[in-house]
């Protein structure tokens, strides 16, 4: 039995004991890789196997001149050759990991009922972080992961298929923004995308093209996963660079969590194989926990039989919420606000169908989570096993925004429907799909009810970005070489435009002023590698300001205060009428974060002048960001002109 198939068999649902029996190598601690500013070379000038860095101001970098001697004959000349570009002295792998959908309360690292064994082993090896921000929403937070800039900074104020056409909405990031995996790749990094690309234009995504804005046209080298918000991952519209690929045929087991997981494993084997010193950068997307929910009928069966959520959703939360203060993840005089009975039904007023079948929504959601997990266990578990876990850093996101509420009051077999407004399928005409929930024969989603309780100790969901469980997500970081204080837990303000600036910190890699000789818009972001020391573990937070926008609903954190404003839509009302005026047609809420862990008590009446500064503020930052025109519709965007491949065609 090799080790990638005993990880799979050798589960267990007790992650504390799997964290307690992972070994993993121990070593010196080495200092950040050397400083892009100093040129290293190695081997004789003009020989084949010379090497260089390079400072990094100009990528591509320019091409050196000739060092040889030309005559007219080749037995008089010298031959030369340019030297081979690599990464500086001990810059270490990136293992880049960011699930979907998921909110603070899912992982059991960090109070969680579900098993994230995983999460817990990169945690106990390295440091818990319990307050960085997404934007709300699945395509601009992931934009701002990879270019390090805010999200309406590269196009991004919402997701590429609700795109309109000004600069911070149109879905195309700029060429003077290049994303991480161009500056790595330009400067001698090995760099792959595996899974979810939701940061390709829907008017780009097929196979006309073009492919500029693909992840091999982003600075990606290698891409093995599906262009678009979710997929079928029975059956995905899968791709391998930009070809599609079909290996699900004839094989009714496959599914897409295993597979890229698989393909990630040989693809970083033959790196190993071709060119073991070449460090590498992976950026590992799993469509996980998006709906459609498809885990494998072995999770399902694991997760029914843990019988984690038979006294429902309320519980569940109180149970989360215990844990999570038992864990130390959240402060001890944390609050938890009441359950909201004026938005969802509490659990003892469910019919008895209701609660069979939510029961039977959120376990299929569960062992959807527990599964991502493992396998992204199993692709850590290969690089250990190719010794290279010391100098690898392993950053693992959960989640790129709250959890999923789209499924609406009652859950659907179908996401799609959400998107024709058919929020409130009875729950005796879902039972059809009761015992086929999650295979090929759904596209199913659960109760905003459950995706409440996930986001404990928070309230609200994914797109509400004025409420934490809408942007506040969790992470855990391990580089074994580097990060002594294993088990440490970091509580400095942190957005995802801040991981790619630590990525280049960490690396020796300066932010470039040139690409393709576009002058390049500065990073945005602030590096937070100054939190790996123990001796920073309670420093100050370097990133003292950020905006937050989504589809008109918006909030401003400065230095521990958070002007938000009251929540006007929930996420299942996409058809309503918008808001006229977002900007100014709000009820604005002011809490103090650093006394109000979980935004429970606004103080905006007691604190006129601080709400009237800090939104000042916020119409500074949505200047300075694109943010404008602010626009509160949700489905009416998705039927927006806008770019498409049968524009001005009859046939």
């Amino acid at each position: 039995m090799n080790a990638r198939i005993a990880f799979r068999t050798n589960w267990s649902p007790f992650p504390a004991l799997i964290a307690a029996v992972v070994v993993f190598a121990v070593s010196v601690v080495l200092p950040l890789a050397a400083s892009a500013d100093k040129v290293q070379t190695t081997g004789k000038p003009g020989s084949p196997g010379a090497t260089t860095t390079i400072d990094g101001k100009e990528l591509p970098a320019p091409p050196p001149k000739f060092g040889g001697v030309i005559k007219p004959n080749a037995a008089d000349s010298t031959p030369w050759w340019a030297p081979r570009i690599v990464p500086p002295k001990d810059a270490p792998n990136v293992l880049l990991i960011m699930t979907d959908d998921s909110g603070f309360g899912v992982p059991s690292t960090f109070g969680g009922v579900i098993p994230t064994p995983t999460l817990d082993r990169v945690a106990n090896e390295g440091l818990r972080y319990n307050n960085i921000h997404s934007t709300a929403l699945c395509s601009p937070s992931r934009a701002a992961l990879i270019t390090g800039r805010n999200h309406h900074s590269v196009g991004f104020g919402v997701i590429s298929e609700q795109s309109t056409g000004f600069p911070g909405y149109n879905s195309i990031i700029p060429e003077d923004k290049a994303t991480i995996g161009r500056i790595l790749k330009d400067n001698g990094y090995a760099t792959s995308w595996f899974g979810k690309d939701h940061n390709t234009p829907a008017f780009a995504a097929s196979q006309a093209g073009p492919f500029d804005k693909w992840p091999t046209g982003l600075g990606f080298e290698y891409f093995y996963g599906f262009v678009g918000g979710d997929a079928n991952q029975w059956q995905p519209n899968l791709f391998r660079n930009t070809t599609q690929i079909y290996p699900f045929k004839g094989d009714p087991e496959w599914n897409l969590i295993t597979g890229m997981a698989d393909d990630a494993i040989e693809h970083i084997n033959r790196l190993n194989q071709v060119d073991p010193n070449k460090p590498f950068f992976v950026k590992y997307a799993p469509g996980a926990t998006h709906a459609p929910h498809h885990p494998t009928r072995e999770w399902v069966e694991k997760i029914s039989a843990m019988k984690l959520f038979n006294d429902g959703y309320e519980k569940l939360r109180e149970r989360i919420f215990e844990n999570q203060k038992r864990l130390g993840v959240i402060p001890a005089d944390a609050q938890l606000e009441p359950w909201p009975k004026d938005v969802l039904k509490p659990w003892d007023e469910l019919t008895d169908t209701e609660r069979k079948l939510f029961i039977r929504q959120v376990e299929i959601f569960a062992a959807y989570a527990a599964y991502t997990d493992h396998e992204i266990g199993g692709f850590i578990q290969d690089i250990d096993d190719m010794g290279k876990l010391d100098n690898t850093i392993f950053i693992y996101i959960n989640g790129d925004n709250g959890t999923i509420a789209e499924g609406g009051l009652l859950g659907s077999p179908n996401e799609v429907a959400y998107f024709n407004g058919v929020t409130k399928m009875p729950a005796e005409t879902q039972m059809k799909w009761y015992d086929v929930w999650g295979t090929e024969e759904t596209y199913n989603h659960m109760s905003a009810h459950w995706a409440w309780a996930f986001d404990t100790p928070f309230t609200w969901f994914k797109q509400n970005a004025s409420r934490l469980g809408g942007i506040r997500q969790n992470m855990a970081i391990s580089w074994p070489a580097r990060i002594k204080d294993k088990g440490g837990l970091r509580e400095q303000f942190m957005h995802l435009i801040d991981v790619t600036p630590t990525i280049l910190e960490v690396a020796g890699i300066q932010a470039p002023e040139y690409v393709d000789g576009i002058k390049q818009a500065p990073i945005e972001g602030t590096s937070f590698a100054y939190t790996f020391d123990e001796e920073n573990a309670e420093a100050p937070s370097r990133h003292k300001t950020q905006y937050f926008e989504m589809m008109g609903q918006y909030a401003l954190y400065h230095e521990g205060w958070l002007l938000a404003t009251k929540v006007n839509r929930a996420p299942w009302e996409a058809f309503g009428t918008p808001n006229p005026d977002p900007l100014n047609n709000q009820v604005l809420q002011l809490y103090n974060l650093n006394e109000d862990f979980t935004q429970s008590n606004d103080i905006a009446v007691k604190h006129p002048d601080k709400v009237k500064e800090l939104k000042a503020l916020f119409v500074e930052e949505a200047k300075k960001f694109q943010v404008f025109p602010m626009d509160a519709s949700v489905a009416e965007r998705l039927g927006q002109p806008r770019p498409n491949i049968t524009a001005g065609r009859s046939e």
